[in-house]
């Protein structure tokens, strides 16, 4: 049987549901099949109307600028928009960030500040209260983005963000272990499934090409949340008073991020109402929808509230194995475990090491601050370049090829070196172009539905935290102060990941011309059989092209 043929016979075995039919259709006007659009689209709404718990139903004026394509805006109207969402959306989305890195960061300064002596945690109990803050932190992710999906990132992430502040500013009380160990548990459950509810929160307000960039800003504010975290520590640490230092430093950044997360429900804005925000006109609201949606029809309904059934639970599981076992996001996962193995030892274990060369500790701590100036700047350059071009693969790979080359010099260079050549090795290492929001990017283009791109941004991350739990163990005592046996299987690693990094790009090649090739044999009246029964096929439909 030819794979025409086959492909025939999908298609009229995969008859859709009544449910399937009111799912978002995955074809915009650079991929219609029809010669009439208002045919594909539908005919428009004469009025809107009140719709699926949303306050407003917005298709009208969407599909009304679809109809009449590139005529219904110009690209100074778009630039406004985008310019309007960078203000409105991605401030305070790094605002939110920061709020998740000052709570989640603030016990190592709290250790420095006698911490464990003075709440009687011994070094075991420390231990265990990492340990289950990332289990936590890993197990919320995907539920978390059930309630995402159920209440709407604006509702969601704001209660995570107040229930962590909350529990920080409670940590003041800790006296013992049990405590402790409460307190580590319930902050890692609601920082887990924080970071794949925002990124999916923002898929929603841009197009594929502009989304590198936009994470990259949320990464670049983790490293400059490292250092005002460290600079507030210093000084809320020295208040003194009826409390203990980091007594001051749990309640004061507390307060900080209880600030933030209450403000996050009235500062954030929601594609579920009418009035996005006062910022935009009318017609730049119906610009921001429709830009969003032409660019990817799979986004048309992502803000949507998904109601729980009484089958949700099996559904929920059935979707859940299904993000992961999806064949063309799955190698993306595998990369997300590997890729920054390299870079993560080398941060974990840089203060360490620059001790164990011999330098004093002040000057320790100002050699941390010269790869974070490189990496930001790297990471936001190497993502704005990949939405510019729209490509993906060639900037992950060059970011592997950059931890290469010093990881390789640090295995090769005799043990007697300068420790300032080290020290210039692993600040390069570190500097890097942190390709991670460029991969959740990728999935973001690729997932071409919104319950998937959801879930996948979540399985993702979990990939990548435990990547990050890989990394803390690379690097044994007994093979200190170089690493020789670390630093070799970090090599292994990132030649592993170049080798991921190009089976990707070629997979998405071939995979992209066989559709070519089977859509190319159909007729006109074949092609619109086919829309209509592969509404629920996602990233496997024919006419759908991967993006590389």
């Amino acid at each position: 049987m030819s794979d025409h043929s086959l492909y025939e016979e999908e298609a009229s075995g995969r008859r859709v549901s009544k449910e399937d039919e009111n799912r978002e259709s995955s074809i915009g006007p650079e991929t219609s099949l029809l010669d009439n659009r208002e045919e594909h689209y539908g005919s428009l709404k004469k009025v809107s109307e009140w719709k699926n718990g949303s306050d407003f139903d917005h298709d009208a004026e969407i599909e009304k600028l679809m109809l009449e394509g590139k005529r219904a805006r110009d690209s100074e109207e778009e630039d406004v928009v985008r310019r309007k969402l960078d203000y409105r959306v991605m401030i305070w989305a790094c605002t939110m960030f920061f709020s998740l890195q000052l709570v989640r960061n603030n016990i190592q300064n709290a250790i420095s500040a006698d911490f464990l002596i003075d709440a009687n945690i011994p070094p075991n109990t420390y231990n265990l209260g990492q340990t289950l803050f990332l289990l936590f932190f890993l197990l919320s992710e995907i539920p978390s983005q059930t309630f995402v999906r159920r209440f709407g990132a604006e509702i969601w992430l704001p209660i995570l963000m107040t229930f962590w502040a909350i529990i920080s500013i409670f940590q003041i009380f800790i006296k013992g272990s049990s405590l402790f160990l409460f307190t580590r548990a319930v902050i890692g459950a609601c920082e887990g499934g924080f970071v794949p509810g925002l990124t999916f929160y923002l898929s929603s307000f841009y197009k594929a090409n502009e989304l590198s960039m936009r994470y990259s800003w949320i990464w670049a504010t983790q490293s400059g949340t490292n250092v005002i975290g460290a600079l507030l520590a210093s000084g809320f640490i020295q208040i003194g008073g009826p409390l203990r230092g980091w007594q001051w430093l749990y309640m004061l950044e507390g307060i900080i991020a209880t600030i933030i997360g209450v403000s996050s429900f009235f500062v954030m804005p929601s594609l579920r109402h009418k009035v996005v925000s006062r910022v935009f006109t009318a017609r730049e609201t119906a610009i921001l929808r429709a830009r969003v949606v032409q660019d990817d029809p799979s986004k048309r309904n992502q803000q949507e509230r998904v109601k729980f059934r009484s089958n949700s639970i099996l559904t929920s599981l059935r979707a859940v194995i299904e993000a992961l076992t999806d064949k063309f996001l799955l190698p993306i996962y595998i990369l997300g475990l590997v890729a920054f193995v390299p870079s993560q030892t080398a941060n974990y274990y840089l203060t360490i090491t620059l001790r164990q060369l011999g330098f004093a500790e002040t000057v320790t701590n100002l050699l941390t601050i010269p790869y974070a100036v490189i990496n930001i700047s790297m990471t936001v350059g190497f993502s704005k370049l990949s939405d510019k071009f729209g490509v993906r693969w060639i900037f992950c790979l060059i970011s592997a090829v950059w931890v290469f080359g010093p990881q390789l010099l640090l295995e090769i260079i005799p043990d007697g070196s300068s420790r300032w050549l080290r020290f210039a090795m692993i600040t390069l290492i570190l500097g890097y172009p942190y390709y991670h929001p460029i991969l959740m990017s990728w999935i973001s283009s690729n997932a071409n539905n919104s319950d998937r791109r959801s879930l996948a941004f979540a399985i993702y991350n979990i990939s990548v935290q435990c990547g990050n739990i890989i990394a803390a163990n690379v690097y044994r005592e007994s093979d200190a102060p170089y690493y020789h046996r670390g630093n070799g299987v970090l090599i292994g690693l990132n030649v592993l990941s170049m080798i991921i990094i190009l089976a990707i790009r070629q997979y998405y090649i071939v995979e992209n011309r066989r559709r070519e090739k089977l859509w190319g044999q159909m007729d006109e009246d074949q092609k619109a059989e086919y829309a209509k029964l592969s509404k629920g096929l996602g990233n496997k439909q024919l006419f759908f092209k991967l993006k590389v």
